[in-house]
């Protein structure tokens, strides 16, 4: 430092006068020349005054008059002397001691590079002698750490903390580095939470080096503000067990009364000298001891008393007692009314009295308006004043200020003073406030006008930035001149002091102008703060204004003028509009739970006032009396029974709003009449982050496990800093979701969270505070974790868990999960070594009793990501009583269903039904019907879409689950059983029959296998029914079966058609018997009766033939009654008639008959397809279909690889099976087994290694089995390694090139298409195959037609790829196009290195025959199945070419 600084700086710190800064300043500001005079001109002049005094000469006699002005004179020059003299000694004593300290700088540096000449020591590379070691510390506590780093030449060290290098400057007094004797330490002084982190020093020389890291670890404690840290000899609080007894409830006082909130514990160890460590929280801010707060912990209870209470005090008070187990605490809501006004109709007292952007002179007092619910209108507000010690209060407007702020000015600098309002209306003014805090008038700007130096570690020389502006005498002009505030009532000014400031006393002049000369408007006042309020404005008009600083030297010039201000209130600035819908819940007996919806214009809101009225009252009480910040509020205190409707208001800086709309009455009772424990849900648990972007985070929790009485329908969120206590508000408007954005996070930021769960009953208790998150942007290529861990069908040696995909993928989508388990006491081991494309497992092979633990992992091709949180621990133990699904049929309906019957159940539980273990809601293919403890799944129409995994679990139960797997063996053995039971038939043993007795008597007969006694029978003689009498005997017999009737005197006449209907409960059935005679006279009739024949294109038909029918003879056929029209009718004249029904399947079961009639007769024949009839049909056509069946051959989806067997016609129905390496596969989301009219498939999806194999498809009938097979071994498909852009943008005239890799064996032919036309290659459109590997798509002097959807498909015999490609061409001086948003490119692989044989695609040797006769067409179609089963003359439905997969043409 140079002299002239240092006698400067210690010239301050002594406080010395301003004279002799003067001369000093004066004296360093000369040449060195000028100071060689000036000593040699000092040291005469003392020189001079020490000689001896000597005689006057007689020449030199003065008179009496001449010797008094001679020794006045004298006095003066030797008092100037004097000063001089002793400035000039004190000058030398200073130039000694620089001199001196100069010498022994220069002695030192000589030493040290003597010492460094002598020094033998070799060059050297950093090295750590003693390396860093971890810390784990409490908060507000410090931490050193430190190492000793060797090397030549001496290491520089750097300190990092989580990779970012420490910066002492941007927290000060926050961080302390020193280095000594190659000891380096870096202090943290006053630890946070967010000061957790990977610290490292690195240590550099120029031959290399070296890093040395150790973590820091900070605990939330339970320390004190300025408390010192107790010895580890010491009981610490955190060392208490503490339980709490009797705990204060909801509480309600009255302004200027005094009230205590008392919470009984028991406490252990209970000693004296420790008593517990108790904190007091009023709306989550610390409260300290005070005349106004007295806390008191001893005696096995901790109490808060307010001995004045003011409507400040109202709030949610919280007890926080620092255990052994972290924290417990209690809360619960004091409510302050106001005392009895001063004047009737007077309103209430204004609240939170506080004062804002204090100066020297100046200070903005701000407050907060007091509910008015049957009171006037408030229509202004006084502000008093006092300086503290004084108990005078006065006046400091003299007309009431409308707005909730007011700026009291002419403050005297240096004093105190307390601040009070009082509200106005037409019936008086209020009570006065509680006052405000002390406030003394200082300059904000003086501190930050000091600096601090430290001279040698030890002196603090602190100098003001006026001492170094030199010989500055007038202030600079101020800038920045503003209103800062306006309102109809005034308005502030506020600008910037001048730099610089002047060497003396500054005050400030301000002018304004309308129209004409500036006028200045403070001439009575001396302004010393850069605010000043303006309130004798005329409205309508504009203003502008300037200032000026001015000190004892003069002015400065004018600050630059403001624009024009008008005393109007600011565009937007009004009272909020009103809040939205009010919502009210009954919560306990006395208490109501309400919600609202916010304003749409909130204006800057401090909050809502709730007022509550009975039906049928006018009068309105306020429910609370200080603003409340949320929308949500437990409103105390009311009547049980009553009826109340509820309002809200909102409230900020100019007043209240309109008030909302009223509720809907409610009567306070028990929220659904439970008692209060569970009328709201039990805390959400499990908080976890699931993705963050550096300024917000997406959090997820678990659900309460009581849902206390109704359906969890809000969730409210929470947040606050690591370092802080204070809890803010994060979703005023709840979320039904169990996953939450938190946006506004500041990086590098620590955040707890806690949520709340919300019912009809209201808000239930908050979660425990999660584990500090970092919000740090999450950048790894691997996904985050997976969440929401849950178990179902937990049993003794097995469960299933289930978790939600992670919502942060990584680089690319997420493919697969692995799962981990760990036992009690055991390390954690995947159970699965190839991921899972599906968010559940079951887990077999466990420990009956024991206990496990599980995460999960997501996984995408960078790899393996981020575990999940650990989930809850699940031990494998059934339930008692715990049961199974069962699947079966209606026995009276027909239908199949699943049903489960729960061991336990509560008043709020629901049966969940999944599939493959997705939530099933609102799907028609099911119907769910529960009642009790039972529930039933009834399927709509069953087909093979409708197998899988079915599970149910009951909500609000201890985790009763179960599931079933429908598999298609039982699938077809139900929907047999359902044909029969909704299609039921008497079965006969013996049709219709007759024979003829004595006398020519005629017996008609059937035999039933089995009747009951309810049968019930009719004969019916050519449509005429006969009933028993003397000439018809009609009998039956139950235990035969045998149904008769007797014909008395049969005779030429009594030739016709006989039919027995048969009625045996819901089963029927008829038979049918013509007699004629020689033909000439008789009835048409069935010479043969229905039968069926499965013709070699697998149509099935029914024939009959005929007999002595005419061409007027009609022919009508039935199915289940209703008739089927063809469109040509049969020709009975041929002797036979034939129903072709082509596709059979299942949906072609039911009951067939043909009529034949005409004015002769008629004669019917019946035949009913179910049962055993239609398990022959299937097999004839399975015996076709079989020996038609082509060899299996393989076709590549977008799904993966499909193996396909043709053939002349496959429906379900027909018995096959799929193997694998000869194992049986069923169908599943991985291998998919279906078919069409003319081939039967097995779709592998994202085949994987373990794929591969020997397949083989086994197609049976009943005496055969046909079977086709394929080897599956290793090749590799066509594909394209890379290359290739998601999205292109060029200017026209540009030449394209699209170029890609590709690959295969054998090498794979190259197609290129656009927007789904294949390209052809051209002079301008080149397309290359070069090497059979590198292909190119070469477009010269692109036009805006070129611009579309471009792709490229590689394929060879084992599959291929399909890639895409968007190009934009824009025109010369465009703007160049935002890229489009593009997906991934699509791509269809199939497994890599895959054998397929060369078996081509086998062609039908014949095609499919037409059938005999036309497609029946029925009046009442039959309903079609969900899934209908294609025509045969349309072919397997194969994807076009611009599909991302297309099939290959067959040969």
């Amino acid at each position: 430092m140079h002299f002239n600084q240092k006698k400067h700086v210690s010239h301050v710190s002594h406080h010395s006068s301003h004279t002799t800064k003067h001369v000093v300043k004066e004296h360093s500001s000369r040449k060195s020349s000028s100071k060689s005079v000036n000593q040699v001109q000092h040291t005469h002049a003392t020189e001079a005054m020490a000689e001896p005094a000597y005689t006057v000469p007689a020449f030199r006699q003065r008179s009496a008059d001449e010797i008094e002005e001679y020794q006045r004179v004298s006095s003066h020059v030797g008092k100037g002397l004097a000063s001089i003299q002793k400035e000039l000694h004190r000058m030398k004593v200073a130039t000694k001691t620089q001199v001196e300290n100069i010498a022994i700088t220069r002695e030192v540096q000589e030493m040290m590079h003597k010492k460094m000449t002598l020094s033998t020591e070799t060059d050297k590379a950093p090295d750590f002698m003693v390396a860093l070691r971890p810390h784990t510390v409490w908060e507000k506590t410090p931490v050193k750490l430190f190492c000793t780093v060797g090397g030549h030449p001496r290491p520089i060290v750097k300190w990092y903390k989580g990779g970012k290098p420490v910066d002492p400057l941007s927290a000060p007094g926050k961080y302390k580095m020193e280095s000594k004797y190659g000891v380096h330490s870096l202090i943290i002084s006053r630890c946070v939470v967010s000061d957790t982190a990977e610290y490292s020093a690195v240590a550099t020389n120029s031959h290399g080096s070296t890093t040395s890291k150790a973590s820091v670890t900070v605990k939330r404690g339970g320390w004190v503000e300025n408390q010192p840290i107790p010895h580890m000899t010491v009981i610490h609080h955190s060392k208490l067990e503490i339980t709490m007894l009797d705990r204060f409830g909801v509480s309600f006082g009255t302004e200027g009364g005094s009230i205590r909130l008392v919470c009984t514990m028991v406490v252990v160890p209970d000693l004296p000298n420790v008593p517990p460590l108790a904190q007091w929280y009023r709306d989550d801010k610390l409260l300290k001891a005070g005349k106004l707060a007295e806390i008191k912990v001893g005696g096995g209870a901790a109490t808060l008393t307010l001995p004045h209470l003011a409507k400040d005090d109202e709030g949610l008070y919280t007890l926080r007692m620092w255990t052994k187990d972290g924290t417990t605490e209690h809360s619960a809501y004091l409510f302050v009314k106001d005392a009895a006004p001063s004047v009737a109709g007077a309103p209430g007292a204004p609240i939170s009295i506080k004062a804002f952007d204090i100066n020297s002179d100046y200070v903005l007092v701000a407050w907060k308006p007091p509910n008015t619910t049957n009171e006037a209108a408030i229509t202004g507000y006084f502000v008093d004043k006092r300086e503290s010690g004084s108990a005078t209060w006065s006046q400091c407007n003299d007309s009431p200020v409308r707005i909730c702020k007011y700026p009291v000015h002419g403050l005297k600098v240096g004093h105190a003073y307390h601040f009070r309002v009082r509200a106005v209306n037409s019936a008086g003014i209020s009570r006065p406030s509680r006052e405000s805090d002390k406030v003394t008038a200082l300059d904000p700007a003086e501190r930050e006008r000091l600096q601090v130096i430290k001279l040698d570690g030890k002196h603090e020389v602190v100098i003001k930035d006026d001492d170094l502006e030199g010989y500055v005498t007038l202030p600079g002009e101020p800038t920045d001149m503003h209103a800062s505030e306006i309102f109809k009532s005034y308005i502030v000014l506020s600008w910037k002091p001048p730099s610089p400031r002047g060497r003396a006393p500054l005050w400030y002049i301000i002018e304004k102008v309308c129209t004409g000369a500036w006028q200045r408007i403070n001439t009575a006042v001396k302004l010393q703060s850069p605010r000043y309020p303006v309130f004798d404005l005329e409205a309508g008009k504009k203003y502008q204004f300037r200032v000026y600083s001015e000190n004892l030297y003069g002015a400065s010039e004018a600050s630059k003028p403001t624009d024009p201000i008008e005393k109007v209130d600011e565009h937007g600035k009004s009272v909020p509009s009103a809040p939205g819908q009010v919502v009210a819940t009954r919560n306990t007996k006395s208490s109501v739970f309400v919600q609202w919806d916010p304003p749409k214009h909130p204006n800057h809101l401090m909050g809502y006032y709730i007022d509550a009225s009975l039906v049928g009252s006018k009068t309105w009480a306020p429910c609370n009396h200080k603003p409340y910040k949320h929308t949500r509020f437990v409103v105390h205190g009311l009547t049980p029974g009553e009826t109340y409707v509820f309002r809200v208001q909102a409230v900020n800086v100019y007043g209240l709003s309109d008030e909302s709309q009223e509720s809907t009455p409610i009567a306070v009772e028990p929220a659904l009449k439970r008692g209060v424990e569970y009328a709201t849900p039990s805390a959400p648990h499990g908080i976890t982050m699931l993705s963050c972007d550096g300024a917000s985070m997406i959090i997820a929790w678990n659900s309460p496990k009581h849902g206390g009485g109704s359906k969890i329908n809000a969730y409210y969120v929470d947040k606050r800093d690591a370092d802080s206590l204070a809890w803010k508000e994060v979703n005023s408007a709840p979320t039904k979701t169990r996953t939450y954005t938190v946006d506004g996070l500041t990086e590098g930021t620590f955040y707890e969270f806690k949520v709340q769960a919300g019912n009809l009953a209201g808000v239930g208790v908050p979660s425990a505070p999660s584990t500090p998150l970092k919000c740090e942007a999450w950048t790894s290529a691997v996904p985050g974790p997976a969440y929401d861990l849950a178990f179902r069908e937990v049993r003794g040696d097995s469960l299933v868990i289930l978790w939600k995909a992670p919502v942060y993928t990584g680089a690319s989508a997420v493919t697969g999960y692995i799962v981990e388990m760990a036992k009690k006491g055991h390390h954690y081991h995947p159970l699965n070594e190839e991921a899972i494309g599906h968010c559940y497992l079951q887990v077999n092979g466990l420990e009956a009793g024991a206990e496990y633990t599980f995460k999960v992992k997501a996984v995408n091709a960078e790899g393996v990501g981020k575990a999940s949180q650990t989930s809850e621990p699940v031990v494998a133990k059934a339930l008692p009583g715990t049961q199974e699904i069962q699947c079966g049929v209606d026995e009276d309906t027909g239908d199949i269903f699943l049903s489960f019957e729960a061991c336990e159940i509560s008043e709020t539980s629901n049966f969940a039904w999944s599939k493959n273990y997705k939530e099933i809601s609102d799907c028609p293919r099911v119907a769910i019907e529960t009642k009790g403890k039972h529930s039933k799944l009834t399927f709509v129409n069953p087909d093979v879409s409708d197998l899988g995994a079915f599970s149910v679990h009951v909500t609000d139960t201890e985790g009763v689950s179960a599931s079933h797997t429908l598999t298609e063996d039982a699938l077809n053995t139900m929907l047999e059983l359902s044909y029969n039971i909704r299609h039921p038939i008497v079965p006969l043993k013996h049709q219709l029959n007759y024979e003829v007795l004595e006398k020519g008597h005629v017996r008609f007969w059937l035999q039933c296998l089995k009747m009951s006694p309810a049968v019930t029978y009719r004969f019916i003689v050519n449509d005429k029914e006969v009933t028993s009498s003397d000439s018809h005997k009609i009998s039956h017999d139950v235990n035969t079966g045998v149904i008769q009737m007797t014909v008395d005197h049969f005779s030429k006449a009594s030739e016709a058609t006989y039919t027995v209907q048969i009625h045996d409960g819901r089963a029927k059935n008829q038979s049918s018997l013509v007699l004629v005679g020689d033909g000439e006279r008789g009835c048409p009739h069935f010479a043969e009766y229905l039968s069926y024949h499965v013709d070699d294109d697998c149509t099935v038909l029914l024939v009959c033939k005929v007999a002595n029918v005419k061409k007027e003879t009609v022919f009508h056929w039935f199915k289940d009654e209703e008739e089927i029209v063809l469109e040509t009718p049969p020709n009975v004249m041929s002797g036979s008639v034939a129903l072709p029904i082509s596709l059979f399947s299942r949906k072609d079961q039911g009951h067939y008959k043909a009529k034949l009639s005409d004015d002769r007769g008629k004669d019917t024949s019946v035949f009913d397809i179910s049962g055993q009839v239609f398990d022959d049909i299937i097999n004839a056509i399975a015996h076709i279909a079989g020996s038609s069946a082509s060899e299996l051959v393989l076709q590549c989806t977008p799904e993966g690889i499909r193996l396909q067997c043709y053939m002349k016609y496959y429906t379900e129905e027909i018995r096959t099976a799929w193997l694998h390496k000869d194992s049986k596969i069923s169908s599943s989301e991985k291998m998919r087994i279906a078919g069409t009219a003319e081939m039967a498939w097995m779709q592998i999806r994202e085949p994987s290694e373990k794929e591969k194999g020997h397949y083989s498809i086994q197609i049976m009938d009943a005496t055969k089995s046909h079977t086709r097979t394929f080897d599956l071994s290793g090749q590799d498909r066509g594909r394209v390694v890379g290359g290739l852009p998601d999205v292109v943008t060029i200017m026209e005239q540009k030449t394209l090139s699209l170029t890609c890799t590709v690959w295969g064996d054998p090498s794979p032919e190259v197609t290129w298409f656009k927007n789904e036309n294949e390209v052809v290659s051209t002079e301008h459109a080149k397309i290359t195959l070069e090497a059979n590997k590198f292909a190119s798509l070469t477009i010269t002097a692109v036009t805006s037609e070129d611009s579309g959807k471009y792709s490229i498909n590689v394929r060879n015999k084992y599959g291929g790829e399909f890639v895409e490609i968007t190009v934009s061409v824009y025109k010369q001086g465009e703007t160049t196009p935002a890229p489009l948003a593009s997906k991934t490119p699509a791509q269809t692989p199939t497994p890599a290195q895959t054998h397929i044989p060369q078996t081509p695609t086998p062609s039908l040797k014949s095609p499919t025959p037409s059938p005999k006769s036309p497609t029946p067409t029925a009046k009442s179609p039959t309903p079609t199945p969900k899934s209908p089963t294609p025509t045969r003359r349309v072919k397997s439905p194969s994807p076009a070419r611009s599909l991302k997969s297309p099939t290959p043409p067959r040969k």
